[in-house]
């Protein structure tokens, strides 16, 4: 027995005084709708209607079952109805996890465009490098850049990052610029905590060496200050360093050795049943990522 449906169609006849007005409005045969009323009275081992050729009228245990249904019909059709509105609409919580430097610097000051087109939503922001667990954390959205660790849960690529050679014009007045990759064995290095190995391609050939040095951080900002102030060099994303780069206080070189580049990826549970503002989200990151390549 479809006990929700059988119900519905007890609640409808009480007050349509009929079983044919009742089917009609439930879009069902006169016969289903009666042989639910009718499982639903075995189902309770009591009648819950009187009917006579001239009308139908509850039982008194019909009414008292009548009376205590109706208002957990009502809030379970206007839960329907607040779940049609967060399926529809954009509207609640949207708990996202961006990596520290690249959510800092690039994807902070664009925020308020996504906000502005969609003003009923609230953003939960998490700025971590560390490896979530989207789905035991309740995360409905992470981006990261570089290699995946969960091949389980659906991973988009929306872009690549770029890694570039920098150091301060005064470092390199001072101690040389390097020629090759290799040669930056002989100078300080600032190193970011999971940068172990720096790998570049050289006319061809990989080129790869743990790199000197006597700083090592996990914050990419932080690394590009002391950049700034002549301790070392850094190979660092293309996007920390936008700012330095136009202003000249930071400098490329090694121009022909190639680094390699990072997928920046979107990571979500499903494909299935994705949230408006989940999509909404991810549409907006694809957007801004692919707006601003050249910078990453």
């Amino acid at each position: 027995m479809d006990k929700l449906n059988a119900i519905q169609i007890f609640c409808k006849v009480i007050e349509q005084q009929s079983f044919t007005k009742a089917a009609e409005q439930s879009q069902m045969s006169l016969a289903m709708a009666s042989k639910l009323v009718a499982q639903l009275e075995a189902h309770l081992n009591v009648r819950l209607l009187q009917r006579t050729t001239r009308k139908i009228t509850p039982t008194e245990a019909g009414m008292f079952y009548y009376q205590r249904c109706l208002p957990i019909l009502a809030e379970l059709a206007e839960t329907e109805d607040c779940m049609h509105d967060l399926t529809t609409h954009l509207q609640g919580k949207l708990t996202i996890s961006v990596p520290l430097d690249f959510g800092s610097r690039f994807i902070a000051p664009h925020l308020n465009e996504f906000l502005a087109q969609h003003p009923q939503l609230q953003l939960q922001l998490d700025f971590s490098d560390r490896y979530v667990d989207l789905i035991s954390e309740g995360y409905d959205l992470v981006l990261r850049i570089g290699k995946l660790q969960d091949s389980s849960i659906i991973a988009k690529r929306i872009g690549i990052s770029e890694h570039i050679i920098v150091a301060a014009p005064d470092y390199l007045a001072k101690f040389g610029t390097p020629q090759t990759a290799l040669a930056l064995q002989q100078h300080q290095c600032l190193l970011y905590e999971s940068q172990t190995v720096w790998h570049f391609n050289e006319n061809g050939r990989s080129v790869k060496f743990k790199p000197p040095g006597k700083v090592v951080s996990n914050n990419g900002y932080a690394l590009v200050q002391m950049a700034k102030n002549g301790l070392g060099v850094i190979l660092i994303p293309k996007f920390l360093v936008k700012d330095e780069l136009a202003s000249g206080a930071l400098v490329p070189f090694l121009p022909h050795s190639q680094q390699s580049l990072l997928d920046i990826s979107l990571l979500y549970p499903n494909r299935r049943y994705l949230s408006p503002k989940v999509k909404a989200a991810i549409a907006f990151f694809e957007g801004l990522v692919k707006k601003h390549q050249a910078d990453l």
